[in-house]
């Protein structure tokens, strides 16, 4: 899965040791670990400009989560996340999103 960023944002790299971390967040009083339900994450990157990640095949649905902050007041385009068989690349699909986000100043 392979999720692009808006411009004007950056990913909180769950890796590094100061980071704001994913475990500290509740929703509904239930951890996200909870609701990401059955999605077997195998490997994730933080990347500059996306937020990748494999899962494993055999489960077939969950929710991933990552944590993004703005940066840089603008209007931007939200481009949407692509998901794609590593093994057989003819299996791929394009998902939806908003058309717009727009970032205030403080």
């Amino acid at each position: 899965i392979v999720d692009m960023l808006p411009a004007g944002f950056e990913l909180e790299n769950q890796n590094l040791e100061h980071a704001v971390k994913l475990t500290d967040f509740r929703i509904d009083g239930k951890t996200l670990q909870e609701l990401q339900g059955y999605a077997k994450v195998m490997h994730q990157e933080y990347r500059d400009d996306r937020y990748v990640a494999a899962l494993d095949v055999r489960w077939d649905r969950g929710h991933l989560f990552y944590l993004m902050r703005a940066v840089t007041p603008g209007d931007y385009r939200v481009p949407p996340p692509y998901v794609e068989d590593m093994y057989r690349a003819q299996r791929r699909g394009v998902g939806v999103t908003t058309d717009s986000v727009k970032v205030l100043p403080r």
